[in-house]
């Protein structure tokens, strides 16, 4: 679901699309990148991962994939590309939970600096479902996110019981791309600033979680549905 729908090509302006949540394996936002509407957009990946030939090569061949490396995304948004990214990171992963609905961002600044220095409108993107397709280790929080800093994931999950690698079966995925938020262009933005736009981020983010819940888990589990904001 696109909000609004989809922009056509004469009203487009650079567009910074944060997505929710992480979870295991990022199926979301792998159905994201292979999505026709997002071919124009770099999907930027873990620097790591992005580093193996073969990943680049394999990927560059149904997207357009990049590095989420700080330099990396200050040269596309310097460039006037669309960029996507689950600002969550490991730790997000590590959150997953079958029950739960958890986004990791409280803390995550560091994307709504970028926009503001060159004055790039977010849209924030939550993925229900996707904590449902994996089950995770629950609990050690703190010692887990400890070591998620180190760039270290401390997730423990399985799916399906003949091949845990697999997703769980019969899980509904239902993907909401949010409005724009539209950001003024502020090349030193102060952190009270960027304060300020963080939270319209997370108000907004939440919006769409609560606005949508029902059309993707259905009303009766809908209703009572919350998502935890770490």
């Amino acid at each position: 679901v696109f909000e609004g729908g989809e922009v056509p090509p004469s009203e487009h302006r650079q567009t910074f699309f944060a997505v929710h949540p992480h979870g295991a394996f990022c199926i979301g936002w792998a159905l994201l990148f292979t999505c026709p509407t997002m071919h124009r957009v770099r999907f930027c990946f873990a620097p790591s991962l992005f580093a193996s030939p073969f990943f680049r090569l394999f990927s560059r061949a149904v997207g357009k994939p990049g590095s989420a490396a700080r330099p990396s995304m200050n040269a596309y948004l310097k460039n006037g590309e669309d960029c996507a990214l689950p600002p969550g990171g490991f730790e997000e992963a590590t959150l997953t939970s079958t029950s739960q609905d958890r986004v990791f961002i409280k803390k995550r600044y560091g994307f709504v600096r970028l926009c503001l220095k060159y004055g790039v409108a977010i849209r924030p993107v939550y993925v229900f479902g996707e904590g449902r397709l994996f089950n995770n280790v629950q609990g050690f929080w703190r010692n887990r996110l400890a070591l998620n800093r180190f760039g270290i994931p401390t997730i423990i999950v399985w799916g399906r019981w003949f091949f845990p690698l697999l997703p769980k079966k019969g899980v509904k995925i239902y993907i909401v791309v949010g409005k724009p938020i539209v950001l003024p262009k502020i090349e030193n933005p102060t952190k009270e600033e960027v304060a300020v736009w963080h939270n319209k981020y997370i108000a907004e983010l939440k919006r769409i979680y609560d606005e949508y819940k029902e059309d993707a888990y259905g009303a009766d589990e809908g209703k009572v549905a919350k998502v935890e904001v770490w």
